[in-house]
């Protein structure tokens, strides 16, 4: 009798956890949707709205005061980047958008953009790097803080001391002025 009611009660709680799951209210799938930030007060996403130039898109930024129910647009220009950039925003005001992984010597060394108000408007980032054997930059990571300093790891492939071949070797920039430009750490 113990185990008709134990098995009983098992049954009713799978079947109610069942129904539970079945009716819990989830976010739905949004295709372009490219990266979102909770924070305390406000949810920060970057959102695709169109595709452009076959390997492009344009994107721009939406804030929610309602824990993510409803979203506005902020971003008063759309950006178009790579269909490969990555973004983050490291607060409510301050973020970045790395279109390709890396920059190139060819284009003033831009490939980083960076929002300081939240998504309304971007920036170029600048680069102070003269090495006339380099013509690109690989990001390896985005930009972070470290010791109340804001830096970005990363690399270039260049000839080694010996001039007998080319090798990996990871440089660390940081920024003064909320990731607008960048100097070698």
């Amino acid at each position: 009798m113990k185990k008709k009611i134990v098995l009983g009660i098992l049954i009713i709680l799978i079947i109610s956890l069942g129904v539970i799951w079945l009716i819990k209210p989830r976010e739905e799938y949004d295709e372009n949707m490219l990266y979102r930030k909770n924070f305390k007060n406000v949810s920060l996403k970057y959102e695709r709205y169109d595709y452009v130039l076959g390997q492009n898109m344009l994107v721009g930024v939406e804030k929610s005061f309602d824990k993510g129910t409803s979203f506005q647009k902020v971003t008063k220009e759309l950006v178009t980047v790579s269909n490969e950039a990555k973004f983050i925003f490291l607060d409510e005001a301050l973020g970045f958008i790395i279109s390709t992984g890396y920059i190139r010597k060819s284009n003033d060394y831009r490939g980083l953009k960076v929002t300081k108000d939240g998504g309304k408007s971007f920036l170029d980032a600048n680069f102070n790097y003269n090495n006339e054997n380099i013509d690109l930059i690989t990001i390896e990571d985005f930009p972070y803080w470290e010791d109340e300093q804001l830096k970005l790891k990363c690399s270039i492939y260049e000839f080694s001391k010996e001039k007998n071949e080319y090798q990996d070797r990871e440089i660390i920039f940081k920024s003064q002025d909320s990731g607008i430009n960048w100097a070698l750490d």
